[in-house]
């Protein structure tokens, strides 16, 4: 049985990604479009170019490839909580120049805005596939990206204080200069020969010095 929802590689982009193979260059992708069908679940070809019926357009936010599938790629469009009110049943994904590359279906889904009742981020991730991780890349304008909660908390896990890192991986704390204590630096990372070979070289000396 075929898939009811699906992404297609529309003849457009197949011919973009053949250019893109045989001049070393990539398809930028820049935008997708979002489409309620005018109701129902449209039928899309490789040679459709438009919608059924579009209501939202945006610049991608992000792709990133599927950690599963070198093949995949994830098309990230968010969505922000005051746009809405509409359903979306179809997208299509276009390059810098407004072509589009992909066309798809996805499982209907009604976008609430505030006076409705309720509203949220909703965020698309759409799957595309190349057999060639250098034929896709991003346009994009970072004024417009939106940061989504997991990458917001990602990012905040990667910057946690050094002493809280120093404590955690069991090398001491750190003094208010942020350096460790020499007598916390255990003989498995340097012995006082390895120490006193080091101190011996005189370039290894000007260096220590200068940077004390």
């Amino acid at each position: 049985m075929s898939s009811i929802y699906y992404t297609l590689l529309t003849n457009a982009g197949a011919s973009a990604m053949a250019y893109a193979a045989a001049h070393a260059s990539a398809v930028d992708l820049a935008e997708v479009a979002l489409g309620d069908g005018s109701g129902s679940l449209p039928t899309h070809t490789p040679a459709s170019t438009t919608l059924v019926n579009e209501v939202y357009r945006a610049s991608i936010n992000s792709i990133t490839q599927d950690p599963e599938n070198a093949a995949w790629y994830i098309v990230e469009l968010v969505v922000p909580p005051e746009v809405g009110d509409f359903w979306v049943r179809e997208f299509r994904i276009d390059d810098a120049a407004g072509n589009p590359i992909y066309i798809g279906v996805t499982a209907p889904e009604f976008k609430p805005i505030l006076a409705s009742g309720m509203t949220r981020d909703s965020i698309y991730r759409l799957i595309v596939e190349t057999s060639n991780a250098a034929e896709i890349t991003l346009v994009i304008d970072p004024s417009i990206v939106m940061a989504t909660h997991a990458y917001v908390l990602n990012a905040l896990s990667a910057y946690i204080p050094l002493t809280q890192r120093a404590a955690a991986l069991g090398v001491g704390t750190l003094d208010s200069s942020g350096k460790q204590v020499l007598s916390q630096v255990p003989d498995s990372v340097v012995t006082d020969t390895k120490l006193a070979a080091f101190y011996k070289n005189t370039r290894a000396r000007r260096y220590y010095f200068a940077n004390i």
